[in-house]
């Protein structure tokens, strides 16, 4: 595969588009709702609480190409940020046609395109018990594109025909709430339409949770779109879609498990070593937050803050890094407000850890030094003791013999006679005593 060098990125909104609001059927069904159950269950197996999903449009359910055009109108999107009004989006049908890389001048994709926006514009999404006020479940009903405009504008000395878009305020509010999530359009694109494309969409949501997901074939298969329900069919779907995502190195691999698929992301070797823990992220961040007096830290803060130290662990910094440059922050920087000056200050952070290191490592050394001298010299002693009672054994013409010729040694190193200690007599003895070892031999023999 050629390597990708610069990546594009569109918005991807994480309470929309993680619904199957588009249908993975490659032709077009004479279907106008869609509706989808969810049930949650507890420890025992008992149903807890229900969501419902429908989806709704009187000129077809959109499918997998309608997809393609919306994610391209949140690619303009992101391109032209700030140009117009928040809620809007404004382009040609041949910028969206170029985003799509579909010929520009072949006049039936030009009108498919068109019936695509038509058809979004008239699509409804209706959440049931899916979304959350003050811990109350709440049901709202969502359109996909609020309206269309055709509006012409002067282009030098012509006139060009223009789109405008106009989001949903919910759409809106999510995005500036944050709660979206980037993904590359580029290899979006590379990918084969429909069930690679919408896989690659849902599991780029996963990544900055855990190294790997795992999940029931059946739970995929609804949030993908997919209407079968026989397992067999499910995993010749999903094992396609799949294996082109291995390939395209969207995921490192895949497996089934029983009745789930497990998926493995690409991390950096020193993520995976966190991977058990996951949720190991989401704490450091929580608690770097606490540290500064925030009691309750907000799902905003969690997942930034999962995003910027997974970042810096990408970047092949160790967690116990990660978790000392965080420490390090609140005790060190005043008036710190966010995790985002991690990465400005880690390499600050790490020097001051590995001062302390070599000052720990020094001091560690002059210890270890210490016990391994007060180690041989306990084994002195104890040799020295051994060495006495050998002294101790040998006749008294011997004992005398070696007194006398320590003494001469020591006489020769410089040493005057009157100022030869028995200490040093008696260490100068036993010098000669282990030379001696047929002394030595003889005496332990007897």
């Amino acid at each position: 595969m050629t390597e990708i060098k610069k990546k594009e990125h569109v918005i991807m909104e994480g309470n929309l588009l993680e619904y199957p609001i588009f249908s993975m059927q490659k032709r077009r069904v004479d279907r106008t709702t869609e509706e989808y159950v969810w049930h949650e269950r507890n420890g025992a197996g008992e149903i807890t609480s229900e969501r419902k999903f429908k989806v709704d449009c009187t000129k077809g359910v959109p499918n997998y190409f309608d997809m393609d055009v919306f994610n391209a109108i949140m690619r303009v999107y992101v391109k032209k940020g700030g140009v117009y009004k928040k809620t809007e989006i404004h382009f040609t049908i041949y910028e969206l046609m170029r985003e799509l890389e579909l010929p520009v001048h072949d006049g039936a994709k030009v009108n498919r395109v068109r019936e695509s926006l038509e058809r979004m514009a008239k699509t409804s999404l209706h959440f049931e018990n899916s979304f959350y006020a003050e811990k109350e479940k709440i049901t709202r009903i969502v359109h996909l594109i609020s309206r269309i405009e055709i509006y012409e504008k002067q282009k030098g000395n012509r006139l060009i025909n223009m789109v405008k878009v106009v989001l949903d305020d919910e759409l809106v509010n999510s995005i500036e709430r944050k709660y979206y999530k980037l993904i590359d359009f580029k290899i979006y694109k590379t990918l084969a339409a429909g069930m690679p494309r919408r896989l690659y969409e849902y599991l780029e949501k996963k990544k900055y949770r855990k190294n790997q997901f795992e999940i029931g074939i059946r739970r995929l298969a609804t949030w993908m779109g997919l209407k079968t329900s026989k397992i067999s069919q499910l995993k010749e779907l999903l094992g396609k879609a799949n294996n082109e995502l291995k390939e395209k190195r969207v995921i490192d691999k895949w497996k089934y498990r029983k009745a789930n698929v497990v998926y493995y992301f690409h991390k950096s070797e020193r993520f995976k070593e966190i991977e058990d823990n996951l949720f190991y992220l989401e704490n450091l961040a929580v608690t770097f937050y606490q540290g500064l007096g925030q009691e309750k830290v907000s799902e905003v803060l969690r997942r930034e803050g999962m995003i910027t130290l997974q970042d810096l662990i990408d970047e092949g910094y160790t967690k116990e890094e990660v978790a000392f440059a965080l420490g390090w922050a609140v005790d060190n920087i005043k008036n710190i407000h966010s995790i985002r000056i991690i990465p400005k200050v880690i390499g600050q952070a790490l020097g001051d850890k590995e001062s302390k290191r070599l000052v720990e490592e020094r001091e560690k050394k002059e210890q270890q030094k210490r016990v391994e001298e007060d180690k041989e010299r306990e084994e002195e002693r104890k040799r020295g003791e051994a060495l006495d009672k050998i002294f101790e054994r040998l006749p008294k013409q011997k004992q005398a013999k070696l007194e006398e010729k320590a003494q001469e040694n020591l006489i020769e190193q410089g040493m005057h006679p009157n100022f030869i200690l028995p200490t040093v007599l008696r260490f100068e003895r036993n010098k000669l005593l282990e030379k001696k070892k047929s002394l030595v031999k003889t005496s332990t023999g007897n």
